[in-house]
């Protein structure tokens, strides 16, 4: 979070590097079922995949399709759709070392 030219990379061209850990895999099951996350897990019987809303565990005597995503979780074109003080803030908030409270409703 410190490293701005890290920080500016990843947010500017968010799939020039893909770290391992945050590498999507799209799964299609012989059902014809497309699943698309993040192994958190896997074995000889079973695949578990961490997708934006749950948990999932395939089988993979099911698994028809696995492949990896090119593109990463971060959206393209994020700052673009920001103003300049935005872009500043956000900046500024990813830079400090504490948690920032949530302000009041």
């Amino acid at each position: 979070r410190r490293n701005l030219d890290y920080v500016l990379s990843n947010l500017l061209d968010p799939n020039a590097v893909i770290g391992r850990d945050y590498r999507m895999t799209v799964v299609v099951t012989d059902g014809g079922r497309v699943v698309t996350g993040i192994v958190r897990e896997e074995n000889s019987q079973t695949l578990t995949l961490q997708t934006a809303n749950d948990l999932v565990i395939v089988p993979k005597n099911e698994i028809d399709v696995r492949k990896q995503s090119p593109v990463s979780m971060m959206p393209e074109g994020m700052l673009q759709k920001m103003k300049p003080n935005e872009v500043r803030d956000l900046l500024k908030y990813l830079a400090l070392d504490e948690q920032v409270s949530l302000p009041a409703d």
